[in-house]
Formats: structure tokens, sequence, C-alpha cells
């Protein structure tokens, strides 16, 4: 899109760069590893297309936040988790924002995309899922494939052209392609305006990400920023970025969030409870 000359776009992601990302992502490299996604993806962008405006969160999209979408044409979905995927489309919904789901586990993937007045993704999806990329793996190249689909939409949607509310399946293993009908399902809470996900409260406080050893814990408190840099200094070396502190395997984000490398869900509420505190 920046190559296209999409002239705004706004870059909303929680996570940092990690090795495992490179096999697929490919706008980062292995000197961008330990970096924030969407600090670093927004300077290669610029120096891709110096002419375009990018405008970058940090954060994890929830219903507190979420408001920041709410002037834009278009959303693209390029995210690894189907809460917040319900989110967008709520919010979506609710606000008649056009936006284009994507998705890809091992050799497949699906695009759709979803117009305020045609069938939503609440219509034919349920939450509940077994598959991630963490278990099952994903191929690289149907990443790619899904993406330049979904970025192709997206520019005839900003063009105006004629675009179907059809549901893309491409097995890119089998060459398979296949363009499935969705039709609007009478009981979809999100058509009928009940917006479970916008309205349901904060989710969970602690969230495994889709990479191994890494878990979000949410503070229900407001943290002290500058209080807690401060009493870690006092026991080892703290680095500040402007976005993030970086605390030996503990990431301090200013909304709260906390990132923890551990072992498992049990080792990063103790790592949090000692560091953090409760």
């Amino acid at each position: 899109l920046a190559r296209a000359g999409v002239r705004n776009l706004i870059l909303i992601d929680r996570d940092i760069i990690e090795e495992s990302n490179l096999q697929r992502q490919i706008l980062f490299n292995q000197k961008d590893i330990g970096k924030h996604k969407v600090k670093t993806a927004q300077e290669k962008l610029k120096e891709i297309n110096s002419n375009i405006n990018t405008t970058i969160h940090p954060i994890h999209l929830n219903q507190n936040n979420i408001n920041i979408l709410k002037e834009v044409d278009l959303i693209l979905d390029c995210t690894d988790n189907l809460q917040t995927r319900f989110l967008l489309n709520d919010f979506s919904k609710k606000n008649k924002i056009t936006w284009i789901y994507a998705a890809a586990i091992k050799t497949s993937g699906y695009v759709l995309p979803i117009f305020p007045s045609g069938p939503c993704l609440s219509c034919f999806l349920k939450e509940t899922s077994l598959e991630t990329c963490d278990a099952l793996g994903v191929l690289n190249t149907i990443t790619t494939s899904i993406a330049a689909l979904q970025a192709t939409l997206a520019l005839k949607i900003l063009l105006n052209k004629e675009v179907e509310s059809t549901l893309y399946y491409y097995n890119i293993w089998n060459q398979e392609f296949k363009k499935i009908k969705i039709n609007k399902n009478k009981k979809c809470p999100a058509c009928n305006q009940n917006y479970i996900y916008l309205e349901q409260n904060p989710e969970e406080n602690i969230l495994k990400f889709c990479s191994a050893g890494k878990y979000q814990i949410l503070s229900k408190n407001k943290i002290d920023y500058q209080k807690l840099k401060e009493n870690w200094q006092k026991l080892d070396l703290v680095i500040d970025d402007g976005i993030s502190l970086r605390f030996k395997n503990i990431m301090l984000f200013k909304d709260g969030r906390v990132l923890i490398k551990a072992k498992n869900e049990s080792e990063a509420q103790t790592i949090y409870s000692k560091y953090v505190g409760n």
C-alpha cells in the first residue's frame, strides 16, 4: 500500500520483532530483532515512500482504545487472534466502516471484504478454534499471497471499484482457489446491532502470544511508569526507548501492558508479581 501511494496509514501492533517472525514478515530482517514492530515498520515505510504519512500506536487494541479507528476509510485485519477480529467486526459494523478480514494457517488462507450493509464475520464464523500458527505453523508463501490479495482488494475499494462481498479461499500448496458466497445470518448478533465484543468487559488478564515463551499481562490498576523505572534501576540495567521499559525479561508499555518471556503462564505471573506487583 505504501509503494502504491496510499497517502495515510495507521499502524497498530502490540508486539516486538522476534527471529521467528522473519520467516514470513518480509518488512523486517535480523537487525530488527527486539525492536518494536510499529516503530520499525514506520521507519522502513518512510524509506520506501517519503510522501506518505504513517501514524503508529504500539498498543493492544481493545474496547477502551479502538475509537482511534473511527475516522478511517478502510480497516485491514492483519491480526493473529479471533478475539480482536470480532472486536473489529463489531466496531466496523456499528460505525459503518468497510474492513477486510484476512487469515492464514498451514498452507491455506482466507480473505473477505466486509461492507457495512452486507454479511459480516459473525455471520459465518464462531470464536472457537483449535488451530493456531503457534501449534501448526504457516507457510511463508501463503501469508505473502493472502496479503497481496487483501492489499489488491483494498486498492480497488479505495478507488471505488466494484468489489464482491465474497470469501476467497486459497491453498497455495495444492494451487486450489475458491470463491465462496457468504449470506447474511438472520441470527447474527452484530447485524442485529448487538455488539457483544464492544460491550463486554476487557479480555482476560493474561494472554499467550502466537510465539513461543511470551506472555502479555494487562494490569487492572494504573502502573506508575516512572516510579517502576526508578525501582528497577536500583536492581539492574533498564532501557527506556520512549515506547517501553526493558528490564531483564520484562517489557513494560506506557498503556500498562507487560510482556514477559517465560516457560509457562505460572512463571510469567510469578515474574510479574515479583517485579511489577499485584
